[in-house]
């Protein structure tokens, strides 16, 4: 009879507060995270939770009092009388069924399953780590782990492994769970990678020039870190010749890190970029240190500067000979091409992508001496380039060549004939003068024939005995 009477007086409670029973729920969470409870309940008077049939958490007009249930201090019972159960802070160990009771009645039942997503050894990590996902829950739970990375699946499973990470493996990790009752839910873990960010790993260095190294990160290498941040222990930058050769170390300071010359003022506070005033052709490495809570990782990375040269096979060059132009360079990206090209482009050639030299063999004429440039090509953008000029020795003319032959006759008949254009104007010349010479002294001759002259005089038997 009382039994009765109860379940009358709670059947009148809930047709005076407006209040439905409700259907069992699940509710899934992640560690950490903020969750409510519902109650469903409005009323005033005393509210109890329970978890697993054990006293959680009471309502009264005195305030909340806990049960004996570890880790129920960390919830609340909101006022407002929506009596919902929460907390900002929800554990691994708060999973199992939760009651709520009016007037010793229950009156709504809620499941709460909670998930942990951990990454090891951390959220942030330094290049070429190996990184660890996993998710677990209490063991009675039975679920079924997918991972998802940018739209696409990566793998199944409660744990995923990820080796060697790289920076462009950065972003969200989904991990989404399906229980068996095809109640689903998603969690994301964001995963953070720290290193050298992308750059060129080539420069090309023209005549004696200064080239500039490009060493760029992807963090504020040369800013102080923030407490659970990435810093630089120490780090330099090395020729590899044999032996090596160290070109500069970093000047590091509670792990911020610069070059000795370039510490102020800091410009991009993501930039190790280093110039060197007298490269050599080869390559350069950067070896630094980092260092995240108690994990050190060295990380290297090298940058060649190319330097290319152009030459032919022989010095013995002919007309009508063959001869052998050479291109080479010391280091080339996998896309790059070497090209020889002439000044009219009537004679191009280009090797296969990432062949580091060319040679082109050609025959020597009139059209093809002159400039040739050998460059180093990615589509159409030219890199580099060398130039080299082709010229026909002058004491190297080829005798077998009709048209020299015909050159050399050609040459002679002018020559013969300016020789006796010149011989018979020297004669008449000479004819002219000696006949006014005669005319002069017959002259001289019919004016003084009558003269007698003394042995100082004018002789004129003398004079006719020489004409």
């Amino acid at each position: 009879m009382k039994e009765k009477l109860k379940r009358f007086s709670l059947c009148l409670l809930f047709s005076l507060t407006g209040l439905t029973l409700v259907s069992n729920k699940k509710i899934i969470a992640e560690v950490g995270k903020k969750i409510s409870l519902p109650c469903a309940v409005s009323a005033n008077g005393d509210i109890t939770w329970n978890k697993d049939g054990t006293l959680f958490a009471k309502k009264s007009r005195m305030g909340i009092t806990y049960g004996r249930v570890t880790g129920s201090e960390r919830f609340n019972i909101a006022s407002g009388g929506t009596n919902t159960l929460e907390t900002a802070n929800v554990q691994l160990s708060d999973s199992g069924t939760f009651t709520c009771a009016v007037a010793g009645a229950v009156v709504k039942t809620v499941e709460l399953v909670v998930f942990e997503v951990s990454a090891e050894p951390s959220d942030t990590l330094i290049t070429s780590e190996n990184l660890k996902l996993s998710v677990k829950s209490s063991p009675a739970v039975k679920f079924e782990v997918s991972w998802l990375k940018d739209g696409g699946k990566i793998g199944d499973g409660v744990n995923l492994e990820v080796k060697n990470i790289t920076i462009e493996q950065s972003g969200d990790y989904v991990c989404h769970i399906k229980m068996k009752d095809g109640v689903e839910e998603r969690f994301s873990k964001t995963i953070s990678v720290k290193g050298f960010k992308s750059s060129p790993a080539i420069v090309y260095m023209s005549g004696k020039k200064s080239v500039t190294l490009p060493f760029m990160f992807n963090f504020k290498v040369k800013e102080s870190p923030l407490q659970g941040d990435i810093g630089v222990v120490e780090g330099d930058v090395k020729y590899l010749s044999n032996p090596h050769k160290t070109v500069q170390k970093l000047v590091v300071t509670s792990g911020a890190a610069c070059w000795p010359l370039k510490c102020q003022p800091k410009m991009d506070p993501q930039d190790l970029n280093i110039s060197i005033t007298s490269p050599r052709s080869g390559l350069y490495r950067m070896e630094i240190l980092l260092q995240i809570g108690g994990r050190e990782k060295r990380l290297h990375r090298d940058v060649c500067v190319a330097n290319l040269t152009v030459s032919t096979s022989h010095n013995d060059i002919v007309t009508e000979g063959n001869v052998t132009l050479l291109c080479g360079i010391n280091c080339i990206d996998k896309d790059g091409r070497l090209c020889w090209r002439h000044t009219n482009r009537s004679y191009d050639i280009c090797g296969p992508p990432g062949k580091d030299n060319l040679a082109k063999e050609i025959t020597v004429l009139q059209e093809t001496s002159g400039n040739w440039t050998c460059g180093v090509f990615t589509g159409e953008n030219r890199l580099t380039s060398a130039n080299l000029t082709l010229e026909i020795p002058l004491g190297f003319l080829d005798l077998s060549n009709s048209l020299f032959w015909v050159t050399v006759v050609a040459a002679v008949i002018v020559f013969l004939i300016i020789v006796t254009i010149l011989t018979v104007i020297i004669a008449r010349h000479r004819r002219v003068r000696r006949a006014r010479y005669r005319a002069w002294l017959l002259e001289n001759l019919h004016h003084h024939r009558r003269c007698e002259c003394d042995y100082k005089g004018f002789a004129p038997q003398r004079l006719r005995q020489n004409i």
